[in-house]
């Protein structure tokens, strides 16, 4: 019988600890994170070209925090009401706060991507049966 492959969990909880650099506010929480489905993507992709525009003189700076507000409002499944009530990030002044959270769940892709498409195939398959049985991300189990 052949063993079928088990993909990663496509969930991540964590939680932040991170000072605002402009407010020098403590922003804390748990926050779930879920990988974007197919529609997910779209509606990301769709979300980050109105908040830039076709603006080809846009501060790279801020096409990036669009980028992460973007894929950010799309994919954190539960979050701390202060998330929400800054409208997942719009209202904030401390940008360095939605970046850190954009930078974890970028982490976690990086991890899961590595986990199905690359690496030894033994070892892939242990470290996806790691994951299935905690929950958690091989990054956390280690």
């Amino acid at each position: 019988m052949e063993k079928k492959f088990k993909l990663p969990n496509m969930e991540y909880r964590f939680s932040i600890q991170t000072k605002g650099q402009e407010t020098e506010l403590m922003w804390t929480g748990e926050f779930v994170y879920r990988r974007p489905t197919i529609g997910e993507r779209s509606n990301i992709d769709l979300m980050r070209t109105r908040l830039c525009g076709d603006l080809l003189t846009l501060d790279p700076s801020i096409a990036y925090l669009n980028e992460a507000r973007s894929h950010l409002y799309h994919t954190i499944k539960e979050s701390p009401d202060w998330w929400k009530d800054t409208d997942y990030g719009g209202q904030m002044f401390d940008s360095n706060v939605i970046l850190y959270l954009y930078e974890k769940v970028m982490t976690y892709e990086k991890d899961w991507k590595k986990k199905t498409l690359g690496g030894n195939p033994t070892d892939v398959e242990e470290n996806n049966e790691k994951t299935i049985e905690t929950g958690r991300s091989a990054m956390e189990v280690k």
